[in-house]
């Protein structure tokens, strides 16, 4: 009776302090960019179990495991894919990644929720958790996020209302049509913009993270969006509530930026280096 007493203890401690770890792509990612950059390696070598990707059926949000998962031994941790039309508006993607949430949340009402967004991703996931704080996402972790804008959008703008859009779809360039709705959710933030709006948003309480790539990486740092616009420290609501690490590095994911996750999810402690930006720590990966 004790034995059984304590097995089952055991297992409510472990069901209580586990992890769920939702990977949230870009703009044109697919689920499959974490496993392309090897981050989703990394984090199954660290003991973070794949447990499957979440879409949208006829049905609503479902979750498909492989028959290989299902047969493995079960772990505390684990981490899940989403699949997302990317071209689409913030908030036309927010429909789908809020019923994969609510879905997780049916699964594990109790358990700590971890958002990691690449890019336009983590725009997405942090107006999900405005949206619907009864999620309670414990973590929001950015990579390369454009929190105040990017000036890509508005390139994207100008040419989807140019003539050059005609000629688009002829060269391969559709998504440039398809994505004008998500352009201007991404305009730098300005009043009477999304983000100027999203950013003055009460935010829920959470622990908010942003991996930054710093503009004097030796490759030239990240074209696409600027480094100012990717600290959640420069987000209005979240300026005092906000840490950034600051590392070198293009804008696309790579194994790198899993190492670093495996720091913030695991709780280790990353290391502390001067910095010239309030609230943020730099590193030095290559």
């Amino acid at each position: 009776m004790r034995i059984l007493l304590f097995s089952l203890l055991l297992l409510v401690s472990s069901q209580a302090f586990s992890k769920q770890l939702v990977l949230i792509q870009g703009y044109l990612g697919q689920p499959s960019s974490w496993s392309d950059s090897g981050i989703a390696q990394l984090l199954d070598y660290n003991g973070w179990a794949y447990a499957g990707e979440f879409i949208y059926a006829s049905d609503g949000a479902r979750l498909m495991v492989p028959v290989s998962l299902k047969s493995r031994q079960p772990t505390a941790h684990k981490f899940y894919r989403v699949s997302l039309p990317t071209e689409s508006s913030i908030q036309n993607q927010a429909y789908y990644l809020t019923a994969y949430l609510m879905k997780l949340r049916e699964y594990y009402p109790q358990q700590e929720i971890v958002l990691v967004g690449h890019s336009a991703g983590g725009v997405l996931a942090r107006y999900v958790m405005v949206k619907k704080p009864e999620l309670n996402i414990d973590m929001l972790i950015t990579i390369a996020s454009p929190h105040l804008g990017t000036d890509s959008a508005e390139l994207g703008k100008l040419v989807g209302d140019s003539p050059l859009a005609w000629i688009a779809p002829m060269v391969g360039a559709g998504t440039i049509n398809r994505s004008q709705g998500l352009y201007s959710d991404l305009l730098p933030e300005m009043p009477h913009r999304f983000l100027y709006w999203l950013n003055r948003q009460p935010h829920p309480d959470a622990e908010y993270i942003s991996i930054v790539r710093d503009q004097q990486s030796p490759d030239g740092g990240d074209f696409i969006v600027s480094q100012n616009s990717q600290f959640l420290e420069n987000v209005y609501s979240l300026r005092y509530r906000a840490s950034s690490y600051v590392v070198q590095g293009s804008h696309g994911l790579t194994s790198a930026d899993g190492m670093i996750l495996l720091d913030l999810i695991s709780e280790r402690q990353m290391p502390r280096l001067s910095t010239n930006h309030s609230n943020s720590k730099t590193g030095t990966v290559l």
